[in-house]
């Protein structure tokens, strides 16, 4: 094949490209997100978790080699007030804007007008992505504190995933009945991060923490039981929900159920008793006797 003939096919295939990132990119997404922040490109979430994977398992790691892990409290402190107070903002933002629990079973179809509720539901799906953003600051602070056991698996493929599903359900969704995760998921965390709160301060709270620990986690594994539910209900043939979003969403939520039955069996039966460890949040931790 001559140089002429190679330059076509490179030009071809460069234009074929084009058309198809075109398409997906820009075509399919919900146009009134086309000014909000990091949503354009998904060379953005992309970046984002190269860092997020350099810095947890690279940088951080040989950085704190020969080092004593950091004291973080005041900045978990922070932290955990953050998301108890943007979670209940999340939920607020829903509601306000017609939100109300037949979103976990009634076919409701994302509004793509520019009517008040339509935006008001874009811009929690957008703040939703946000958050999920700042979640993978978590991993980050355990692995300045040299809490390894921490970053599970679990954890990892849980905040990745969530991450990425954000992105995708601002840039191209932005409301439905696929919207009660964010409230349910919201309400969760609003729990899960006042507990992590007083964790960070167990001097200054006058009952055990430890007996909330299984609690928190059975709470998870109902939430994402419930979520499931509502993907099924969105399923449904007479639902015109788009399917390529369930399509990605209902594999990751039944590996996630899985994982986290597995868990609380593991971390809360008898078999982590004659192992001497458990849970500390993000993982197994050998006890301190």
């Amino acid at each position: 094949m001559d140089s002429n003939g190679t330059e076509t096919v490179g030009e071809t295939l460069q234009q074929q490209f084009g058309h198809w990132y075109t398409f997906l990119v820009e075509d399919l997404s919900d146009k009134r997100a086309a000014h909000l922040p990091f949503l354009h490109s998904p060379l953005w979430p992309l970046s984002v978790l190269s860092l997020y994977f350099l810095l947890v398992f690279y940088w951080i790691p040989n950085y704190m080699r020969d080092r004593k892990p950091y004291d973080l409290r005041k900045l978990l402190l922070a932290y955990n007030v953050f998301q108890v107070v943007v979670c209940y903002f999340l939920i607020r933002q829903l509601v306000r804007h017609g939100w109300t629990f037949r979103y976990l079973y009634t076919c409701e179809l994302a509004d793509y007008s520019n009517s008040k509720n339509a935006i008001g539901f874009l811009h929690a799906a957008y703040l939703n992505y946000c958050v999920k953003t700042a979640e993978l600051v978590e991993t980050v602070l355990f692995a300045l504190r040299k809490k390894r056991s921490q970053i599970s698996f679990l954890h990892v493929y849980h905040h990745v995933f969530t991450y990425l599903l954000a992105w995708i359900f601002a840039k191209y969704v932005g409301g439905s009945m696929l919207t009660y995760t964010i409230i349910v998921n919201s309400l969760v965390h609003m729990c899960m991060y006042s507990y992590y709160l007083l964790a960070v301060i167990p001097n200054y709270v006058p009952f055990s923490l430890g007996r909330l620990k299984r609690y928190i986690t059975a709470l998870q594994i109902i939430q994402l039981v419930s979520i499931l539910v509502n993907i099924l209900f969105a399923m449904r043939s007479s639902c015109a929900i788009p399917r390529t979003h369930i399509l990605l969403y209902a594999p990751y939520m039944v590996v996630l159920i899985s994982m986290f039955i597995n868990f609380y069996l593991k971390t809360y039966s008898g078999i982590t008793t004659a192992l001497n460890v458990c849970y500390t949040g993000g993982g197994l931790q050998k006890k301190v006797q």
